[in-house]
């Protein structure tokens, strides 16, 4: 049921056994599966149910370091969250997404991919759609994969019916979490605020902070400093260790052939094997065609081809004669970004209207993620003409070896770590449970916990890890 925050008197307590702040798909997806078996949730979000611009200013930030988002743009304050703008894809963390990545520090998950394995079917059915994720060996140093487009569920809409008839879940809207009050090694109460002003208490069993991969740092760094360091066990890893997905174009790729389901959906995903990364000493990135028809820039392409392979250019031309053929495409990627202190979550200068330091992001892309995204580009392609499956025109930035452009689409507006998972507190904010490491009942949810981003779009594993958290707090209750 959606409760009305603003009549409450200003020495309101509301109490719930789970207290969970924030809608989006971490929020939501926890709390309306607790609901389900019976658990009293309180789920507090922020915004209205719907955008508005008094709400999306309290995202505003800065940026340090390389061209990225404007903050107030790249995240929904709203009912729903950013699922508001979410595009759907969706793809599991490969298994040695997990696995600490030779060469790279700080990288592995104390939790393996079949610890997140069976909420992979709800988190299909969650997010609506087929649990089939093939991958198949394309060339000896690539795959290919498939992805599954969400319609995309707007968690909003999906679960406002459950909201309004649940007994078990209470909703406040327009109520902004202020301060988590600690008492020795737990959280005694939290204060959130109204669009009016108002402010009141809760208390609750547990607590979980699901405000997204910005929100999560920043609200944990104020309340952790206005408590003296009663929040957090390292405040140096607090906030640090943020990731993004790098994007950039790569190449134009003209086949030899392309048969019957090649693309899925306008386009065909690829990927590097394990062993290819290790030994070219780069990360995880997905290499995602699309589709184009024959016509004049396929055909420039095959011109093209010609004159650096004159066969395979005469047999694609031979057999475009009279027919639609598919033989030319973009090649892009999105790529895995590699953990390091100094991209982070810090508290600016400036403060919003609720009297909180706005974020500050501190973000740049390194010449290791540069190597990620030349190098996978470099191996696909030279795998393509060996195999004699086609060729590739490298786009001028990776050909001349120059730097990542700025242009275009620069990453893929997701937020990840900040307070990441590990077993130590000295690595880490959260343990394998999402338990931040300080204080027994305050959890945190979503893609802030991640400890590397793989180049898997996150949505499908922050369901799934907020079923599995799910299922740890039902055994607490």
């Amino acid at each position: 049921m959606f409760l009305e925050p603003k009549t409450f008197p200003s020495d309101h307590v509301e109490s719930a056994q789970i207290c969970v702040f924030g809608s989006g798909p971490a929020g939501l997806t926890l709390a309306q599966d607790l609901a389900r078996r019976g658990v009293s949730v309180l789920l507090v979000e922020a915004g209205g149910l719907y955008f508005e611009d008094w709400s999306q200013q309290l995202y505003a930030g800065s940026v340090v370091g390389d061209a990225y988002y404007d903050l107030a743009e790249a995240r929904l304050r709203m009912f729903g969250g950013t699922s508001n703008h979410w595009g759907g894809r969706c793809i599991p963390l490969d298994s040695y997404d997990f696995e600490p990545h030779p060469g790279f520090p700080e990288t592995g998950w104390p939790i393996s991919k079949g610890d997140l394995d069976p909420y992979l079917a709800g988190a299909c059915e969650v997010v609506e759609i087929t649990n089939d994720f093939k991958v198949e060996q394309y060339t000896e140093n690539v795959v290919k994969n498939t992805f599954q487009y969400s319609a995309p569920v707007l968690f909003g809409e999906k679960y406002m019916e459950f909201c309004e008839s649940s007994d078990a879940l209470k909703v406040c809207l327009e109520t902004a979490l202020i301060d988590l009050e600690p008492e020795g090694d737990a959280i005694r109460h939290a204060t959130v605020r109204t669009r009016d002003g108002e402010t009141w208490r809760i208390q609750a069993d547990n607590f979980v902070m699901c405000l997204g991969g910005i929100e999560n740092s920043r609200m944990l760094l104020w309340f952790d400093e206005q408590h003296g360091g009663a929040l957090n066990a390292n405040r140096d890893v607090l906030g640090a260790y943020w990731m993004e997905h790098p994007h950039a174009n790569l190449a134009d790729v003209v086949f030899r052939e392309t048969g019957e389901g090649f693309f899925k959906d306008g386009e065909a995903t690829f990927a590097l094997t394990r062993e290819a990364q290790v030994s070219a000493g780069i990360l995880n990135a997905g290499l995602q065609m699309t589709e184009a028809a024959y016509g004049s820039g396929s055909k420039q392409l095959i011109a093209d081809l010609l004159c650096v392979a004159p066969g395979l250019g005469a047999r694609i031309l031979k057999s475009t004669q009279g027919k639609a053929l598919v033989c030319g495409s973009r090649l892009e990627s999105h790529w895995e970004q590699a953990p390091v202190r100094t991209n982070r979550v810090a508290l600016g200068d400036e403060t919003d209207a609720l009297g909180i330091p706005r974020p500050q992001l501190h973000w740049r892309r390194s010449e290791q993620d540069r190597l990620t995204a030349t190098m996978s580009t470099l191996i696909f392609a030279q795998d393509l003409a060996q195999a004699d499956l086609g060729r590739a025109r490298l786009a001028e930035w990776i050909a001349e070896d120059g730097a990542i452009p700025n242009g275009g689409m620069i990453a893929g507006w997701h937020h990840m770590g900040g307070t990441r998972m590990h077993d130590s507190p000295s690595h880490g904010v959260v343990d394998k449970n999402l338990k931040v490491h300080k204080l027994q009942n305050l959890y945190i949810g979503g893609s802030s916990v991640f400890p590397t981003g793989g180049y898997a779009n996150p949505t499908l594993t922050i369901v799934q890890m907020s079923l599995r958290l799910a299922d740890h707090l039902a055994t607490l209750v």
